[in-house]
């Protein structure tokens, strides 16, 4: 079985096979070079048709490897592209080939069968066709050895600063991969394109000021550390992080995505998610953050002011104070009935009056003593004291709520449950389909219920626009919307405009996007980890973190004072009160006109 940790491929190209006195001293150098393995094999690849494997070089170096190390001759026109080798050791790798034209596709078949460290083209071409080979294939594993008419062979190799450098070997142990390779540890003043975007505070453009944000703050670190520099190319605003369209054959990229897979540039960022469905056509750097999605939705508007007459109690307080209020005025009038009767006192006549007995018991809830008669009866006394007491207790409850829902908003539940916004009729909106898509796939029956909802969105001003409207619930990473709650919807005195479910949905790995197979990324991998280690990352993200605008959605004015806003229950009710009095003063007025003019004169 073929291994597959650091696999050492050597691509070897060799011209027309003619056996040589130089093929013995070639193929020392190439055993030579590969001595700095540790792979125990050698797979040998030729693009010659089968039954070749005995001219030439590529005999000479079979020969010389016959007993020493296993040999494994694969047959490319057998292999399928879509059989995979995951062997658990490496092995070195010798290709033959005679067509300059054949050798990037014929590494890239490779690379797919085997995991491959290094590479190597042995060829008589000239220097500006293997110059051009290693920019086609741009890898740092791929070294072009080529033949001379002399005695001295070159060997090529392309760096990750986009440079190309050569050594010249004069025998068979003056060089290794190791000193051909000359990899620095940075990238000696590449200029790299970096694709973003406007997503704030992650990334936020800014014409006056340039771009700023977390993001631009770290690789503005890293490119001091790795020595490169770099330029900002921004992606449209309605395609944002990309998406993939079409078949298999036939897919097309947009955003981020897009410009990296058609090479426009070398490194996304903005806030990136590593995902699964994106691997197959770009790499990521190493994780340097975790990002949380979650929703901002309406914040619950205040109920009036006016309805604070009856919100201090609830409704079941309320029946049950109508309730006894209704009983006491029917027992007064019936104490006071029996006790005419029955006594030759008058004084208890007072509550005979069913009107006064209405005030008499209003004016205990309302805390407005209407003082009776002499209460002579005992029956009354010990009822009155039960009453009092219970009108105490109701007239203080019913002033403190009165107070509290005056000074303060009075606000119905918020949503702060995922499960409490697939209930609601809110609209759920997000940018693109990339997130519907992953909600949509979850195992998690809540977060597909979700997905479902999701209705994508082209236009992220625009998505948090229709906040205004209190019909959207809008889906977005929990940065960004505290940065655009505190920009677009800052709180006032009357509260908060919007709010921030507590629950969020499933954490997300934030990186660096790159192209597939990039050799940016050890640079960046290591320089990413130093930096997390050394906690230069958080320094970034809470360093400019401190400059933004801040959300509070608990902000209240400094000094808490009565308004006519929230005394405008206390004027709705003298307004009632002058139209009632107005309609029976009328009523009284047509009463006693019409017995004036039945009167007899």
């Amino acid at each position: 079985m073929l291994s597959p940790l650091n696999v050492v491929l050597s691509l070897v190209l060799a011209i027309d096979v003619v056996i040589s006195r130089d093929d013995q001293r070639t193929a020392q150098v190439i055993s030579t070079l590969l001595t700095d393995s540790k792979c125990p094999a050698t797979i040998v690849v030729s693009d010659d048709s089968p039954g070749h494997y005995t001219e030439g070089l590529l005999n000479t170096f079979v020969n010389m490897h016959i007993g020493q190390h296993p040999l494994i001759l694969p047959e490319v026109s057998n292999w399928s592209p879509k059989r995979r080798y995951r062997e658990p050791t490496c092995q070195n790798a010798v290709i033959f080939g005679r067509h300059i034209t054949t050798l990037s596709s014929l590494y890239l078949a490779i690379k797919s069968q085997f995991h491959v460290n290094n590479a190597m083209v042995v060829a008589r071409f000239t220097p500006e066709d293997a110059i051009r080979l290693l920019f086609d294939i741009q890898d740092e594993k791929m070294f072009v050895l080529l033949e001379k008419n002399g005695r001295d062979l070159e060997l090529y190799s392309w760096k990750a600063n986009n440079k190309t450098s050569f050594v010249i070997i004069r025998s068979p142990s003056n060089v290794t991969l190791a000193k051909a390779r000359d990899r620095s540890v940075n990238l000696s003043g590449r200029h790299l394109m970096i694709g973003t975007l406007t997503y704030p505070p992650s990334i936020i453009i800014d014409s006056g000021r340039g771009i700023q944000g977390i993001e631009p703050s770290i690789i503005e670190t890293l490119s001091h550390n790795l020595k490169f520099t770099y330029e900002f190319i921004e992606t449209s605003p309605n395609e944002m992080w990309g998406e993939i369209f079409g078949t298999a054959d036939n897919r097309t990229f947009t955003g981020l995505l897009g410009m990296l897979v058609r090479k426009e540039v070398d490194i996304a960022a903005g806030e990136l998610y590593i995902s699964s469905l994106r691997f197959p056509y770009i790499d990521y750097t190493d994780i340097y953050n975790f990002g949380y999605e979650s929703f901002l939705v309406p914040a619950p508007r205040p109920y009036g002011k006016w309805t604070a007459l009856f919100y201090s109690f609830t409704w079941p307080t309320w029946l049950a104070t109508i309730v006894s209020a209704f009983v006491v005025i029917v027992m007064l009038r019936f104490v006071a009935a029996c006790s005419s009767r029955y006594s030759e006192s008058l004084n208890n006549d007072v509550f005979a009056d069913f009107q006064y007995c209405c005030l008499y018991v209003i004016g205990n809830l309302s805390n407005v003593q209407v003082q009776p008669q002499n209460i002579t009866s005992g029956s009354n006394r010990t009822f009155l004291i039960g009453w009092l007491f219970a009108t105490l207790i109701l007239s203080t409850g019913y002033r403190s709520g009165l107070i509290s829902y005056m000074t303060f908003p009075f606000t119905p539940p918020t949503i702060d449950t995922l499960q409490q916004l697939v209930d609601s009729p809110l609209q759920k909106v997000v940018f693109g389909f990339f997130f519907k898509s992953i909600l949509m796939n979850s195992s998690n029956q809540l977060e597909k219920k979700i997905g479902e909802q999701l209705i994508p969105h082209y236009n992220l001003t625009g998505m948090f626009v229709s906040l205004e409207t209190d019909s959207s619930a809008i889906q977005s990473s929990l940065n960004n919307l505290l940065y655009m709650a505190a920009t677009m919807y800052p709180t006032t005195s009357a509260g908060p405009r919007v709010h921030l479910i507590k629950e969020n949905l499933v954490p997300a790995w934030v990186a660096f996007g790159l192209q597939k197979n990039s050799q940016l990324k050890p640079y960046f991998d290591k320089e990413i980890q130093r930096l997390i280690e050394s906690g230069l990352v958080e320094h970034h993200r809470t360093t400019f973190a401190k400059r933004l605008v801040k959300w509070n959605p608990k902000k209240a004015s400094d000094r808490i004072s009565f308004t006519l806003d929230s005394l405008q229950g206390a004027f709705y009710l003298l307004g009632v009160g002058i139209v009632a009095s107005i309609v029976v003063f009328t009523i009284e007025i047509g009463s006693a006109w019409s017995v004036f003019k039945v009167r007899p004169k």
